[in-house]
């Protein structure tokens, strides 16, 4: 999986492509880590690109969300595609980490959960 960094504002926004599976555990928390070091208490994960996921790929998510909350801060998944989503759907991921249409929408709704939980 290739993930390409880049900041916008308070949001560290991650762009995922290819399959988000065990064997990219190590970029994904790299990258997370990397950005949680550089202060980013909100982060944007863009699955726009992400054609399949795994279960590892589920925990690591269910993790930096665990580690983000400890640190009042907050993870948002963006426009997965319909398969990714499905599998989104089945392990109840959307109830701990929301899912949203764009990038826009996840900054915004991400701040106002932020507001609303301070």
């Amino acid at each position: 999986m290739k993930v390409t960094e880049r900041q916008d504002g308070d949001f560290a926004i991650l762009d995922l492509e290819g399959r988000f599976d065990f064997g990219a555990r190590r970029d994904f928390k790299e990258a997370v880590d990397r950005v949680q070091n550089a202060g980013s208490r909100f982060i944007i994960l863009n699955m726009q690109e992400i054609a399949f996921v795994d279960s590892s790929a589920l925990g690591l998510l269910v993790v930096a969300h665990q580690n983000l909350k400890l640190k009042e801060g907050r993870i948002g998944l963006v426009n997965p595609q319909p398969y990714v989503r499905q599998i989104l759907d089945l392990a109840n991921v959307p109830r701990m980490i929301p899912v949203f249409s764009t990038i826009d929408e996840a900054k915004a709704g991400m701040t106002d959960q932020a507001a609303l939980t301070s």
